[in-house]
C-alpha cells in the first residue's frame, strides 16, 4: 500500500500536467493529503479484514490475473468510500486512474513478495518500507524544489510553486533577457511578441513584471499588502 501511494501521487503529477500544464491545477497537495487519509481507511476495511481470503487468491491466481484485479478491487473500494461524490459532482474523472494505479501496484508487489519472498521477509525488513513515504514527501517537497526549482516548478503542489516563484522573481532585475526568465519558472510568463506585464500576490509576497523587447524594463516585489502594484506600461519601440 505504501508503494501504492507513492505510485497514485506520480501518476496525479503526470495526468495533471498533461491536462493543466501542471500539478498545480489538479489539486495535486489535496489530493497528496486526503489519498493517504483514505488509503489508511481502505487498508482497514479492504484489506485487512478480508486478509485470509486476498492470501488465498495471491497463492491461487497467477501474477497478471491478480494484479489486475488488485486494480479494479481499488477501484470498487475508492468508489465506495469517496469515488461516488465525484460521480455525483460529474468531475474529475482522473482520480479514478489514480486509485486503479494504486491497485495495480500493490497486487503487483503483494503477489511477488507473498509467493517469493514472505519465508526470507523478517519484521525488521518493514521498517525501510514504512519509512518510503517520508522519504519521498522529503524528496518530493522539499529537496527536489531546492535542488532543481525551474525543472520542480511544474511538478509540485501550489504551495510550494509559490515557494520557487517568491524565491525566484528577486533574482532578476531590469534589463535581464525574458527567457531567462521563461527558463526559471517555465509556463509563467508567456507574453505575445515579448510586451506585456504581469503581476501577483500570494501569501507574504506581491509582485508585477513588465516585458518590453523581450527584455524585462519593470520589476517590483516586497511583502503583500493591502495594494498591490499598478501595471500597463507603455509600449516602446525596439531599438
Amino acid at each position: 500500500m505504501t508503494l501504492g501511494w507513492i505510485g497514485l501521487i506520480i501518476t496525479h503529477i503526470i495526468w495533471s500536467n498533461l491536462r493543466y500544464e501542471n500539478a498545480s491545477g489538479g489539486d495535486t497537495g489535496v489530493v497528496l493529503f486526503w489519498a493517504s487519509f483514505f488509503l489508511l481507511i481502505f487498508y482497514g476495511l479492504f484489506i485487512l479484514i478480508p486478509q485470509k481470503r486476498i492470501i488465498k487468491l495471491t497463492e491461487k491466481l497467477n501474477l497478471t490475473l491478480f494484479t489486475f484485479l488488485s486494480g479494479i478491487y481499488a477501484l470498487i473500494g475508492f468508489t465506495i468510500l469517496v469515488g461516488w461524490g465525484f460521480l455525483m459532482a460529474d468531475h474529475f474523472y482522473e482520480v479514478f486512474l489514480d486509485a486503479f494505479v494504486c491497485g495495480l501496484i500493490f497486487g503487483l508487489t503483494f503477489h511477488l513478495i507473498w509467493n517469493k519472498k514472505r519465508n526470507k521477509l523478517k519484521q525488521m525488513h518493514l521498517i525501510p518500507i514504512l519509512t518510503l513515504p517520508i522519504l519521498f514527501l522529503f524528496i518530493y517537497l522539499f529537496a527536489f524544489p531546492k535542488l532543481f526549482p525551474s525543472i520542480a516548478y511544474n511538478f509540485v503542489p501550489q504551495y510550494v510553486r509559490h515557494d520557487i516563484l517568491k524565491n525566484t522573481i528577486p533574482k532578476f532585475k531590469v534589463g535581464d533577457d525574458l527567457s531567462k526568465l521563461q527558463k526559471a519558472l517555465p509556463g509563467e510568463f508567456e507574453f505575445e511578441n515579448c510586451y506585456g506585464s504581469r503581476g501577483g500576490s500570494i501569501e507574504y509576497f506581491q509582485y508585477v513584471i513588465e516585458v518590453n523587447c523581450c527584455k524585462i524594463v519593470r520589476i517590483e516585489f516586497g511583502p503583500r499588502q493591502k495594494t498591490g502594484y499598478t501595471m500597463g506600461g507603455k509600449r516602446k519601440p525596439c531599438s
